[in-house]
């Protein structure tokens, strides 16, 4: 009978997950790249078999691409599919800014204001990979509080590959005119109840994303993983002593 997973288990699972997705909102890992376990794990100091659960994991959320007998991949996005992809986000996400603009729980406007207010944190810890993440996290978070399941899960779909996109192609520092700065301004026009601002400040960020994105699109080069990962760590540990990388 295999071996039920321990809480510390799942915990140096998610640790290994979470390092390889920081790499990727921090735009370190190139599209194109090639993700191997063996040197993954010795990179992160852990064992190719928790690599391995999150690859897995990983290409399963769309995040990462498996073609058979070559391997795993970080996808590529051409200018043209992420505009295709930011032309049904705009008319979803429009949609969405207006129906919680009509009306939202008080829970809701907690949910709204304290993810702004850790944005704003991540802003200015000038910390890049958090704010990417929690830029995608603000637009499916908008999803959530419509209550509404497929739409949620739709959503993150698209956020899953334009997320992606973004942050290999956003400059390092981004500037009040597009990128999560325009967040609390959409909050601002939800939770006082203007439809009709929140719904244009929504599309003036997708836009702005949009042209910011196709001005400077990611290209093709080789990743070096110990730079792309350095300061990311994600070691298990058995006694609280960090582990050197084992294979499975």
């Amino acid at each position: 009978m295999p071996r039920k997973p321990m809480k510390g288990d799942v915990a140096a699972d998610e640790a290994v997950y979470g390092a390889i997705r920081r790499a990727m909102h921090m735009g370190r890992l190139a599209p194109g790249t090639k993700l191997q376990e063996p040197a993954l794990a010795r990179v992160l100091g852990v064992s190719r078999e928790r690599v391995r659960k999150a690859l897995h994991r990983l290409v399963h959320e769309g995040w990462l691409t498996a073609i058979p007998n070559r391997g795993t991949f970080v996808p590529s996005l051409t200018v043209e599919e992420m505009r295709e992809i930011y032309d049904v986000r705009s008319m979803l996400e429009a949609a969405i800014v207006r129906r919680l603009s009509e009306g939202h729980t008080t829970a809701a406007a907690k949910r709204l204001k304290a993810h702004v207010t850790e944005e704003k944190a991540a802003t200015r810890r000038d910390d890049r990979g958090r704010l990417f993440e929690l830029s995608g996290e603000f637009h499916v978070l908008l999803a959530e509080l419509c209550g509404n399941d497929e739409l949620t899960r739709l959503l993150r779909g698209l956020l899953t590959r334009s997320t992606m996109h973004f942050s290999i192609a956003a400059p390092q520092q981004l500037t009040n005119c597009a990128g999560p700065h325009d967040h609390g301004d959409i909050a601002e026009a939800i939770l006082g109840g203007k439809e009709d601002k929140a719904a244009k400040l929504m599309l003036g960020h997708l836009a702005g994303l949009v042209t910011l994105q196709a001005s400077r699109a990611p290209e093709r080069q080789s990743t070096d993983l110990e730079e792309a990962f350095r300061g990311i760590k994600a070691r298990e540990t058995k006694t609280g002593a960090p582990q050197g990388a084992r294979s499975s």
